[in-house]
């Protein structure tokens, strides 16, 4: 395995002070994990994989782990090529998240298997690892577990660090515990990177540069998918749009809604057919948004009703609460908000919309996804706002002038197609250092 780690006494005694840290928190983690399984359909059945007890999975092939739905969606085509190059290994998607798990069966069906990452303790990784034997492990973009780590050193494991993130932020926190990351970071095999400031702020922490690669952000590597396309149409047609302007409030979160509705309200004054689809991030708040909207006065339906009865009307306001839509919806909508950006939750992709030429904008915390947001502002497609009363104010520009709107959209497909080429990057650093 190239890995640059060499191993020192003292290396030990910080992981094991880390390890007692978690260890002491651990209760706290447990019930939040307690709490959080009660609102989530089948969650508290996969408990036991947080500590390592995974069954008996497929072993003796690819591991790539993903914290949540962003992560997968951008690694969806890493392992697509990953299994063209290397059609006899089996792939494990792992994460953090039950929205990312969620994501991984609606993304990859039954071609891959998914576990739930156990948590960063050596006996409960020993026992994941042990029972799932990798011969390569891929790492999304911060994750950076000493432990599991330790294991893949152990075992002579390359780990690959993939769309590798390091703000200036990041740095400082993790220079302040260099003695616990540095050897971590250099367990990795190579570290490929979205930017140069990455590029650079992984050096400043100690990665050595001949395992540092600069691929670039392969979450531009977006490409249109004709599921989602043939689910854009069929909402379509349930919902019956014709002509309305539709306003997609996409991966929000708690007290985002409420600004999209008040805004929604000062839109309907002179947009008085306009739609609202509304998008939770998060599926054990799909019934309080629900509730949140309908308490509005408007029509509100949801999309899993859609199927079971037809409706006469075009609703006021629909409520997805269900997986696997939200790229289907940005295909309907005249302008678009990305949630995790009033809510301080550092932003969600913002190429989503982009994609499909929408108009796109975001509050003004952006932390997750700064060189993403950069570019397609700088472009003119996507504008960051400094408090909720602008979202009304900013779609009305749009929606008022047709050509701004256009020249917006198309300014947002530029980037994408400017900066594509990530994925073909990363698949070659990692042939290099897994044969």
């Amino acid at each position: 395995m190239n890995t640059p780690y060499t191993h020192r006494w003292y290396h030990f005694i910080w992981r094991w002070c880390y390890t007692l840290v978690l260890i002491l928190l651990l209760p706290l983690g447990l019930l939040k994990l307690l709490l959080k399984s009660d609102k989530t359909e089948g969650q508290r059945n996969h408990n036991r994989e947080r500590f390592g007890f995974i069954g008996k999975p497929t072993t003796q092939g690819i591991l790539v782990h993903c914290v949540s739905v962003g992560e997968v969606n951008a690694a969806k085509n890493i392992v697509l090529h990953l299994q063209q190059l290397y059609p006899k290994l089996p792939v494990t998607i792992s994460t953090t998240s039950s929205t990312g798990a969620k994501q991984a069966h609606a993304v990859f069906a039954d071609s891959v298997q998914h576990r739930y990452l156990p948590v960063d303790i050596p006996v409960c990784m020993w026992l994941f690892f042990y029972k799932l034997q990798p011969k390569l492990v891929l790492v999304t973009e911060v994750e950076i577990w000493p432990n599991m780590l330790h294991q893949c050193f152990r075992r002579n494991i390359p780990a690959v660090l993939i769309n590798g993130r390091m703000t200036n932020d990041s740095l400082k926190n993790y220079q302040r515990l260099a003695f616990l990351f540095r050897p971590s970071l250099r367990k990795f095999s190579r570290i490929c990177t979205q930017g140069q400031q990455d590029f650079d702020n992984f050096l400043k922490l100690g990665v050595y540069k001949p395992n540092l690669t600069l691929t670039n952000n392969m979450k531009f590597d977006l490409e249109l998918d004709p599921q989602d396309e043939i689910k854009a149409i069929l909402l379509t047609q349930q919902l019956g749009l014709t002509e309305q302007a539709v306003l997609v409030a996409g991966s929000t979160h708690d007290l985002e809604e409420s600004m999209c509705l008040d805004s929604f309200k000062k839109l309907r004054i002179t947009h008085s057919n306009m739609v609202l689809i509304v998008v939770p991030r998060h599926p054990h708040r799909f019934e309080k948004v629900v509730q949140l909207c309908q308490a509005t006065g408007y029509v509100v339906v949801k999309v899993s009703e859609l199927a079971k009865k037809p409706l006469q009307t075009t609703p006021d306001i629909l409520v997805v609460d269900a997986m696997g839509w939200l790229k289907a919806c940005y295909q309907l909508a005249s302008c678009a908000f990305v949630g995790g950006s009033f809510a301080p939750r550092g932003g969600h992709n913002a190429l989503e919309p982009a994609l499909y030429g929408v108009p796109t904008m975001m509050g003004p915390s952006i932390f997750n996804n700064p060189v993403i947001c950069d570019a397609l502002a700088t472009a003119g497609g996507l504008k960051i706002l400094s408090a909720s009363e602008q979202i009304a104010d900013t779609a009305l520009e749009w929606l008022n002038n047709a050509d701004v709107a256009q020249r917006a959209g198309l300014a947002n497909k530029r980037v994408i197609e400017q900066n594509r080429g990530a994925i073909d990057q990363t698949i070659e650093a990692i042939g290099e250092v897994f044969q």
